[in-house]
């Protein structure tokens, strides 16, 4: 494979095509340990990047497939865009025809039209099967509700169906169309490589019937399956078809071979991401003109995603709001203090990451301890200087209970035992940093992100 920068990835801000190269040698190697087709399950949490990673990844095998044939034939499936239709089988079929196109057939050919007429024939009986799963759950029946009014008479004089037939016919289609998806992909090496996204978001009894579709219709020796799931969420959804007591682990082993996660960016894919949001939204040229030290708050921000474990599109929802809430405005027109700075970045992490705690600073009920406590906790790096910016933006330097502030810096480990704190000294430069303002400057924070953030 080559190892060069491909083109596909040139915004790979989170730096996974090294992820993208070690995971096709897997598959190419491991589908020739199995039967049938190889089915993997991708497994991060919503908002991880599942859909560009799989996205860039597609682009760069087709353009390399341009340049080497033996590289599979990639297709994308967005399974909750073709949800609606409740067909899971056509979805993944109309795939498949274009695939055997771009492997070098006529869609006109003999091969496409066996492809197409089968799957009407297997499509059909599918669909009345599926019917029985929807049928069971909502006590609707889709296909019987369609021209009801005008069959009624002349269904009752119909004898009743011979589903002894109708399960043969069924069976025989299945396998016609097996036999034609074999004929062109099955082989001793991988021929497509199929990507199957937001399955996850899917209706239960679609997201089940896809699975259930996969390893009936299309266990075919030469086609790999990528399955890019939230796995409590694909969990979440079995439970609520099957019931809360469903071994979902058990159940799911029986459509996939391995289960692999998407790797988690490191602090240098978060400052590459963060420095690709920060031209993006804080500072466009000709667009808006940032009120923060760019450089200070790229720090911050850094710091923040990685400690709170943001995904990608946390990430993304926090510079939006941080762009707006610190753009240079009528209202804004100078450069932000850097306390101020840093405390608005710190709240809009908050906001999008831990939007309970961010509720609970804004409207005051968040006690100092509990917060140096999180700071503690959240191993970010001097977590000393958080809980200072936070003390002075909230407090006047008068208004510091001098006492009690100190037992609870003690408590944290912030201030040696047996020191004494001095606010007026030991937090000059943070007093400074806030601009000496004589009201509550973390309320005033906390206003102004909410301000941005109902128009962002």
């Amino acid at each position: 494979m080559n190892e060069s920068a491909s083109q596909a990835f040139e915004n790979d801000h989170l730096s996974l095509e090294p992820f993208s190269q070690r995971l096709e040698e897997f598959l190419m190697i491991e589908h020739g340990f199995t039967d049938g087709s190889l089915v993997i399950s991708l497994n991060a949490p919503f908002g991880s990047g599942k859909s560009t990673f799989l996205s860039m990844w597609a682009g760069d095998m087709k353009t390399r497939r341009q340049q080497d044939a033996a590289v599979p034939v990639v297709l994308m499936l967005n399974a909750w865009e073709s949800d609606y239709c409740g067909d899971p089988l056509l979805a993944i079929i109309t795939g498949l025809i274009q695939a055997a196109k771009e492997k070098g057939l006529n869609s006109n050919s003999d091969e496409g039209k066996r492809i197409r007429e089968a799957a009407k024939d297997a499509a059909w009986f599918t669909l009345g099967l599926a019917n029985n799963l929807v049928s069971r759950i909502t006590g609707i029946d889709p296909l019987a509700a369609g021209d009801v009014a005008e069959k009624k008479k002349a269904a009752r004089k119909e004898p009743p169906p011979d589903f002894v037939s109708l399960y043969e016919k069924r069976s025989v289609s299945l396998k016609k169309l097996k036999d034609t998806l074999r004929a062109i992909f099955g082989s001793e090496r991988p021929q497509a490589f199929v990507f199957v996204d937001e399955l996850d978001r899917c209706r239960p009894d679609y997201a089940i019937s896809y699975l259930e579709t996969i390893k009936h219709v299309f266990d075919i020796h030469g086609l790999v399956f990528v399955l890019a799931v939230d796995y409590d969420q694909l969990s979440c959804s079995a439970r609520a078809l099957f019931g809360r007591d469903l071994n979902f682990e058990e159940y799911y082993r029986k459509f996939v071979q391995r289960s692999l996660s998407l790797p988690e960016p490191d602090s240098g894919a978060m400052r590459k991401l963060a420095e690709h949001y920060t031209a993006r939204f804080l500072n466009l040229a000709g667009k808006r003109e940032n009120a923060t030290n760019l450089h200070t708050t790229l720090k911050y921000i850094v710091d923040l995603v990685v400690a709170l474990r943001m995904t990608p599109r946390q990430i993304q929802e926090a510079f939006r709001i941080l762009g707006h809430a610190t753009a240079k405005s009528p209202r804004l027109t100078g450069q932000m203090f850097w306390c101020a700075s840093a405390m608005a970045t710190f709240l809009v992490c908050l906001k999008v990451a831990k939007r309970d705690l961010y509720q609970r600073i804004g409207t005051g009920k968040v006690s100092d301890l509990e917060l140096g406590q999180f700071l503690y906790a959240l191993n970010i790096s001097n977590p000393n200087r958080w809980f200072v910016i936070y003390v002075t933006g909230r407090y006047e330097a008068e208004a510091i209970n001098v006492l009690e502030l100190g037992r609870t810096m003690k408590d944290l480990g912030y201030l040696p035992q047996g020191n004494e704190l001095n606010p007026s000294v030991a937090f000059r430069e943070y007093f400074d940093g806030w601009d000496y303002a004589d009201d509550d400057r973390v309320r005033k924070t906390f206003v102004l992100i909410e301000t941005a953030a109902t128009f962002g």
